[in-house]
């Protein structure tokens, strides 16, 4: 009886080894697809590549040559918010025993994914770049290799927190796609994951649909300052503040 406990004690710790492998923690996984692990971890490399572009726009307003320190302030909580979102997520994995692996971030992706969906929405001036995601990146250069007309005036001339905004609007339009395709994969089939989808409708879907708005607005009141759009910046800024 011994020998057979201690062949069984054995044979769990061997195979408790070999199933960790992929990275999984067999004694917590259950029912938690391999999908539902690979899309939690694309979400999670989002989040961060947004909080990662927040940060930069934050640095940008708080140039001597931009001055607006209520922008400044507006990016920075947003940076912390977007990697505490991310934070949840990473604790999520690990609660449900999923796999962990992290991807690089690179701003430059942020600004490609920020440039193809500006093709799908009429941007200030008609500009079809990043301007400001280009400049803070190391691929300045790219500013003039784009041609927009728009990222070649003078820095003087751009209309920083419109553009700011925008960039802001479209990457919480694809945070929240994401989310919902995410939803989706958790909401039916071989997939279906009650608990994800409840963690999902409680901590993510809402805030995200109230900061689109809150951004939406932003836009709109910045786009009005038609006639002086640097003294409706100005004061703009003194409410964010």
């Amino acid at each position: 009886m011994r020998v057979l406990t201690v062949v069984a004690v054995v044979l769990f710790h061997s195979c408790l080894s070999r199933c960790a492998d992929d990275g999984y923690v067999p004694l917590v996984k259950q029912q938690y697809a391999d999908k539902i692990n690979n899309q939690i971890r694309a979400q999670i490399t989002m989040e961060l590549q947004a909080s990662y572009l927040y940060q930069a726009y934050a640095s940008y307003f708080d140039r001597a040559d931009v001055a607006l320190p209520g922008f400044k302030k507006f990016f920075l909580q947003a940076s912390k918010e977007e990697k505490e979102h991310a934070q949840i997520l990473i604790d999520y994995v690990n609660k449900r025993g999923g796999s962990l692996q992290f991807s690089d971030i690179k701003l430059l992706d942020v600004c490609d994914i920020i440039k193809d969906l500006s093709r799908t929405v009429d941007l200030s001036g008609r500009r079809q770049q990043t301007c400001i995601c280009y400049f803070v990146s190391q691929k300045r250069q790219l500013l003039k290799s784009k041609s927009d007309p728009v990222c070649m005036r003078p820095r003087s001339d751009w209309s920083h927190g419109l553009m700011a905004m925008e960039d802001a609007l479209l990457i919480e339009r694809k945070v929240n796609s994401e989310l919902l395709d995410l939803h989706d994969i958790a909401s039916s089939g071989p997939t279906k994951d009650p608990h994800l989808t409840h963690t999902l409708e409680h901590i993510y879907l809402e805030e995200q649909v109230e900061s689109i708005k809150k951004l939406g607005n932003y836009v709109a009141q910045l786009s009005r300052f038609s006639n002086d759009y640097r003294l409706g910046e100005y004061l703009f800024d003194q409410s964010l503040q």
